[in-house]
């Protein structure tokens, strides 16, 4: 999970670091955003979560996709890790719910080439 988080947080890097336009960038990060709602919501319905709880997480989650893609800035196209990041994304949005909450989710070969390249510029 650590290593997850890692790759996720150079993925926000990549991100926030240059701006142009984001039209294949957006609609993968939206696409995986609302993958990873509805297994979320399917998660929920099989552990037979409360209507409380359920109630209480509904808006977090109705929201979520708008509210992320509001606060991702444009991404160059020419910049090196665009490409990448947008096949990796793609092969996570590929990915069934139980594949990806399971323990090599984000191992996807794209996911693990976009990796590698990011460890290059995550290294000092």
């Amino acid at each position: 999970m650590k290593r997850n988080a890692k790759y996720l947080a150079i993925l926000c890097a990549t991100v926030f670091s240059v701006s142009a336009v984001a039209d294949d960038y957006s609609d993968a990060s939206l696409a995986l955003c609302e993958k990873v709602k509805s297994c979320a919501l399917a998660q929920m319905d099989s552990q037979e979560v409360t209507p409380e709880v359920r109630q209480m997480m509904q808006p977090m989650l109705d929201s979520m996709c708008t509210s992320m893609l509001a606060s991702v800035p444009e991404v160059a196209k020419s910049h090196a890790m665009y490409e990448p990041a947008v096949a990796c994304m793609k092969s996570l949005d590929a990915l069934s719910c139980e594949e990806m909450q399971g323990d090599g989710g984000s191992k996807t070969a794209a996911c693990m080439e976009y990796e590698k390249m990011a460890e290059k510029y995550d290294s000092p």
